[in-house]
């Protein structure tokens, strides 16, 4: 694990606020690669639906998704531009985003508009879910049948 890897953990865990660049497109549209800023706090208690957790695999990875569904011992998350579900243990969680910067405007996640973004997002996973479906199928390339 990277020095830097180490030092987002320690910082995250003191208690201290960390404004950290998003990277990756498992969390598009909403947080783009070098262009979106979080800002993270340690994480108190248990998380809720749609809570942006930090968190970070046992293989060092840092992840920000999305929370579907919480149970006793696990979270649920997938990220916006993904299908699958991910079971995260709670111990794994470092953090939750509190605030988002994207082009330039700064907002709060209790922020209505964005509270109205993540539902509707929600709301239309079914769709995204078949999109996904059938451009995975239509791109697969087609087999050609063997001759006995």
């Amino acid at each position: 694990m990277s020095e830097l890897s180490s030092a987002l953990a320690r910082e995250v865990r003191s208690g201290r606020p960390v404004l950290a660049l998003t990277s990756g497109d498992s969390m598009r549209p909403l947080l783009d690669t070098g262009r979106t800023q979080v800002l993270v706090v340690r994480a108190e208690g248990d998380l809720k639906e749609n809570d942006l957790p930090l968190y970070r695999r046992p293989t060092g990875q840092f992840v920000m998704h999305r929370i579907i569904r919480v149970d006793k011992e696990f979270y649920y998350t997938r990220g916006d531009n993904r299908c699958g579900l991910e079971r995260v243990p709670k111990d794994w969680v470092l953090g939750v985003v509190t605030e988002i910067t994207r082009n330039g405007k700064t907002f709060p996640v209790s922020n209505r508009w964005y509270r109205r973004y993540v539902a509707a997002w929600n709301l239309i996973y079914p769709l995204r879910w078949a999109a996904y479906k059938l451009r995975g199928a239509v791109s697969k390339p087609r087999q050609r049948r063997k001759e006995p």
